[in-house]
Parts: structure tokens; sequence; C-alpha cells
């Protein structure tokens, strides 16, 4: 006969926010087919630093105490992931508001002991530079530790490359803005990507240039690696396929241009875990208010990758006059810069979508384009900063 998977025993709570908490966790890991705890703990290895045990994990579903918030957090993401139907963000969301009743409930509870409250951990930290002493440091509040659900900014890598001025294309002046900006909106610590870790091109001398760079990140990202381009984009006549004008390209010599196929081969080869590719970039680009759409590229067969693309294969993208970055661009960098209102504390790949799409639409503007394998679209890029801050007192 085969083994029979236990059940994790329900800790007795009197009734109010707590059973709440503890009763929604064990609903959760039910719709998430019940994964042992040291499947749990696994999952989790590289997201908490230290990793949990998986007695950890265990005493979280089991014990009568307050379970410590980041490994709630991270337990739900894992479980909801697993369960089918299942929004991640939505989730982590609601179990937010839960442990934050139910903390409300414990400061208020005269009676309330030691054993009600999370036990104490270490605080995740960034390492120090090489030879720098740092003081001891106090205890984060809870609010930063929405950290714990971002990718390992250490492991990661980016690559983004623009071009603004061509010589024989319509020039973007929108783009180096859009460049610098969006990757600011990247960085480290409310984003996904460390500064030092992050390659900004602007106007790119050839395609060896942008190969090496995109090579290097390849090889050294291990969590998350990150492509952005931004310029005029360009149809092969011959292939059909995507090329990414360069300053010297010229569209009637496609041997001038990169072909987007380089890229993709360097990505297959990547040991980076998950891959997230952004291009707002067009095929024609007739006038320089307007960049031409491109063709929906082959990602999917690419595992663990997402691609957005600024608009689909039969609209334009647009460049327009006047504003400071390109439409989708710039759509992009207020959502990372200002959030979404009463949204989850981050903002994974789907939900930032979801918002460029729906801001598309408001406006009439080319609608942006999204492919990912699995659960590709829950991958964090920054902190939701609308997300509340108040802490329960």
């Amino acid at each position: 006969m085969g083994a029979v998977r236990r059940h994790l025993a329900r800790p007795e709570l009197a009734e109010g926010a707590r059973k709440d908490l503890s009763d929604a966790l064990h609903e959760l890991l039910r719709r998430a087919g019940r994964p042992s705890t040291r499947d749990i703990a696994a999952a989790l290895r590289g997201v908490l630093h230290p990793p949990p045990s998986h007695t950890r994990i265990h005493d979280l579903f089991t014990h009568r105490r307050l379970p410590d918030w980041e490994l709630t957090m991270c337990v739900v993401q894992v479980l909801a992931c697993r369960a089918r139907g299942l929004d991640a963000s939505a989730e982590c969301d609601r179990f937010d508001r839960l442990w934050s009743l139910a903390d409300e409930e414990l400061v208020l509870d005269p009676l309330a002991d030691d054993t009600d409250r999370p036990a104490p951990r270490p605080e995740p930290t960034r390492p120090a530079p090489a030879g720098h002493v740092t003081a001891e440091a106090p205890p984060l509040a809870r609010q930063p530790s929405h950290a714990a659900l971002m990718p390992d900014a250490d492991r990661c890598r980016a690559v983004l490359f623009g071009v603004g001025h061509y010589a024989h294309l319509p020039s973007l002046p929108s783009v180096p803005a859009g460049l610098r900006d969006l990757a600011a909106a990247l960085a480290y610590p409310t984003g996904a990507f460390a500064a030092e870790h992050s390659r900004v091109l602007l106007d790119p001398r050839d395609a060896t240039e942008i190969l090496d760079q995109v090579r290097l990140a390849c090889d050294e990202a291990e969590d998350t690696l990150l492509l952005y381009f931004s310029g005029h984009g360009l149809i092969d006549p011959y292939s059909s396929e995507l090329s990414l004008a360069l300053p010297d390209s010229r569209s009637d010599a496609e041997y001038t241009t990169l072909q987007y196929n380089w890229i993709r081969r360097l990505l297959l080869h990547s040991r980076a875990q998950r891959k997230v590719v952004i291009l707002d970039c067009c095929f024609s680009g007739r006038a320089m208010d307007v960049m031409g759409g491109a063709e929906p590229l082959p990602l999917a067969d690419i595992e663990g990758t997402v691609l957005l693309t600024a608009a689909s294969p039969h609209r334009v993208a647009l460049a327009p006059a006047g504003e400071p970055y390109t439409a989708f661009t710039g759509e992009l960098i207020d959502i990372l810069r200002h959030g979404v209102p009463g949204g989850p504390p981050v903002l994974d790949v789907d939900l930032v979508f979801r918002e460029l799409h729906r801001r598309a639409t408001a406006k009439d503007r080319p609608l942006p384009q999204m492919q990912a394998r699995g659960s590709m679209g829950l991958l964090p890029l920054a902190l939701n900063p609308q997300h509340r801050r108040e802490t329960p007192r």
C-alpha cells in the first residue's frame, strides 16, 4: 500500500482573527494538494535567508503562536502558485490583511504571552562590501519585509539598451530618458535589480557590444535575467524575423541590424532560473512620433521566460512628440515608480501587464502583449509603493 499523507493538526485557538488566519492557511494548503513541509521548505530556498527548515514550516501550520509575517507570505505564494484557479498576488494581499488583523488582536489581548507571539529569527541582510564594517542594524519594521518576496538582487542581472539617435532612420529623442529612468525604477532596494549588476547601453556602437554584455549577464545571472530594448524594430524581408535597429542601421540593409534571434540563442543557454524580455520597438518607424509594430517572438519554448511587447503585430507603438518617454515605457516607469492603488505588496509581471493594458485601453493607445510560460507572470519586479503603509498598533 502507498504511504498515507497525514494532515497537519490545526492549533487550538479561540474564535477570532488568529483562528481565521490559521483556518485560511490550512484551506490554502488543501487547495494546493497538501504538499509536505519538506516540499514547501525546498521551494523557499533562495527566497528567505537563511532558508526555513521543514520544522519551521510545520510550526507555521500547527503552533498556536502567530506565525512570522515573512515566512507566512512566502508560504502563501508557494501554495497559491500550486493551487488551481488562484491569483497568487491576490492571495498574498488577502493573507497580509488576515495577518495584520491577527497581529492587532494579539497586541490588544492582555492575556497574550511569548508563546502567542512570532518566534524571533534573524532578519535577512545584503552582504557588506569586502573590508567594510557595519554597526549592528536595528530590527527592521514589518513593512520593509515585503522585500523577502522579491528575487535575490545579488543573483539577478539586467541589460537595458536603446537607440535614440539614428544616422539613417528617424531619431527617437524620448528613448534616452526612458532608458535611464526605467533602470532607476527597477533598481534595488525597491526593485529587483541592483545597480551594480545592471548594464545600461545608449546608442551602442554595434551588435557585438550588445551581445557581449548580454552574454556576460546570461552567464552571471542565477535568479532573474532582464533584457530591455527601446528603439526602432525592423522585420527581415527574407525570414520575417525581428531585427533591432542600431544607430547606423538602414531599412534596406538587414545586415546592419541586430537579429533578435542572436539574443534568443543566448537566452536559451543562460543558467538564470527566470528571464524577462521587454521590447519597446518598431519594424518601420516612418515618422519621429510613430514606431511600427513588431511580430510576436517565439519565446514560449524557452523555459522560465516572459515577454512583454509594446504593441500587437498589427498596431504601431507610439513615441508621442512632446512626451518625455515613449508611450509604453512611460507607463511602465510610472507603474513601477508610483505603484497600483489597492494592489498587493509587490508588483509582479502579470499585475504590471494588466495595468499597462488597462491604461492603454483607457487612452485608446496600442495594446501591449505578453507571453509567459508557467507561473512566470507571478515574478515580482518591484515593491508596490501604493500598498498600505500603516502597521497595526
